[in-house]
């Protein structure tokens, strides 16, 4: 598989737009990863990283509050 050398090992870690988990050797990742996705993707992971950032700008008081507390909140099951 291939992985990022900074590519975090907790899987709950929200991760950057520009680290990304892909089935496919280095070879590829240097010339085609873009064609592994739909032409939207990685503008959509720009977009959302961006709204986290902005702490979920337009989202209601209690999706706020329980996208805080997924992600933010060192909680344990």
């Amino acid at each position: 598989m291939a992985l990022r050398k900074n590519f975090p090992k907790d899987k709950f870690q929200i991760l950057d737009p520009a680290i990304r988990w892909f089935p496919t050797d280095e070879d590829l990742r240097k010339e085609g990863y873009e064609k592994l996705l739909p032409p939207f993707v990685p503008e959509l992971r720009e977009r959302v990283a961006e709204w986290r950032k902005n702490n979920y700008e337009g989202a209601s008081e209690t999706s706020k509050a329980l996208l805080n507390w997924w992600f933010k909140e060192t909680t344990k099951i």
